[in-house]
């Protein structure tokens, strides 16, 4: 996550300044860093008019918070921006959103955030916010492609135990419901590895469950199990992605979202020393050549189908399969990204964009699995089958 720090000062994450400031250790300069990068996006990003969505403005206030620093009093370059009441607005248009169209305007991943962002500054939410959330876990909602989504479970999970220990006492029966049937959705999905979902949602699902202990069995959940699983994955280098490393880092370090408003900065020790990377060249490997089936399909309209078999080296991101199938037909097998967090996301395929107000996307599946990892992590195997599939989330 340290090293990460600089590589785009103009899209900071602020996922990975709450993973460093939940460490035990502390680089303070970089934290620094970090921390004067954000405060100055956030202001470019309001002044410019540039996506900010309800999410995106929840993670900058826990970063920030989590810093020691007052998100109503950003300040940088002579401008000032409030990002509570900011997120308060956003909050409202979710909520606004939902009632008009019965779904709120980005996802329950993001309405989960602002809930627990707010909740963790100790501001009052409206309770017709409350139960959209409590309602969503309640009608089964809480979904992203075919099935309980153990991310946004585990987001909404620590919101509604901030919420438990906030003064809702006319909607807390609802709230407990809620909080219990999730709980109960995250349990059923841990695997006799310890991974809960996939091992990208664990870290935040390690969360969920430790803050809910009471609510959780000894037989249904071994939580020092599925910490090893993580220890073992990151000495694979699965966790190589800075955000994918910052969705674990507090688990590990027996911490979650809801201890950001406890931090005492000022008992912070500058005691995390970042070493020097290798200048040794690492050796040369061949490159075994692999096969791999690549097919696009929209299966919302049904207008296409197309399949292509191309060749690369053993090894390469998914994102060299769709550049080399481009390659091979670049009409059919056009597409568009944007950078994420996570890393390159697809955006379009063959002409068909993706809408957020239509709630259309790129699924990307392994026979009829999905894929855990973006196209510039996952590596196919030999004689694997990628699938596309323009779908609704």
């Amino acid at each position: 996550m340290l090293r990460s720090l600089g590589e785009d000062v103009l899209n900071p994450n602020p996922s990975v300044m709450i993973a460093l400031r939940l460490a035990r250790e502390h680089n303070l300069n970089k934290e620094a860093e970090l921390l004067r990068e954000l405060k100055e996006a956030a202001i470019r990003k309001v002044q410019n008019d540039e996506d900010f969505s309800s999410g995106l403005v929840a993670l900058y206030t826990l970063a920030l918070t989590a810093s020691c620093s007052d998100p109503c009093n950003v300040t940088s370059n002579g401008f000032t921006v409030n990002l509570l009441h900011l997120l308060e607005e956003k909050l409202s248009k979710e909520i606004k959103n939902f009632e008009d169209k019965l779904f709120p305007l980005t996802n329950y991943y993001q309405v989960s955030l602002d809930v627990l962002a707010l909740c963790v500054k100790k501001r009052q939410i409206p309770h017709r916010s409350v139960l959209t959330l409590t309602d969503a876990v309640m009608n089964d909602t809480l979904s992203h492609g075919t099935g309980f989504s153990v991310d946004t479970g585990a987001v909404a999970a620590l919101a509604l135990r901030c919420l438990i220990e906030a003064d809702y006492s006319l909607i807390a029966a609802r709230i407990e419901s809620a909080l219990q049937k999730v709980i109960g959705q995250i349990i059923d999905n841990v695997k006799g590895d310890g991974i809960i979902g996939n091992l990208y949602s664990t870290g935040l699902a390690i969360q969920a469950l430790s803050t809910n202990i009471n609510l959780v069995s000894l037989e249904s959940w071994n939580c020092s199990k599925s910490l090893q699983k993580l220890l073992t994955e990151i000495k694979k280098g699965s966790f190589g992605n800075a955000q994918a490393a910052s969705q674990i880092s507090p688990s590990l370090d027996g911490r979650t979202y809801l201890d950001v408003g406890k931090l005492n900065c000022a008992a912070d020790v500058d005691n995390l020393t970042l070493p020097e990377l290798s200048t040794s060249s690492p050796p040369v490997t061949e490159r075994v050549p692999i096969r791999v089936q690549y097919n696009i399909t929209d299966g919302l309209h049904h207008t296409f189908s197309y399949a292509v078999n191309v060749t690369v080296p053993r090894g390469s991101p998914l994102l060299e399969v769709l550049q080399e199938a481009r390659r091979a037909d670049p009409e059919r097998f056009s597409f568009k990204l944007k950078m994420t967090f996570w890393g390159p996301s697809v955006t379009s395929i063959g002409g068909l964009e993706s809408d957020s107000y239509n709630r259309t996307y790129w699924q990307f599946l392994n026979g009829t699995k999905l894929l855990d990892q973006g196209i510039g992590s996952y590596q196919p195997s030999n004689g694997e089958r990628i699938l596309a599939n323009f779908t609704t989330y």
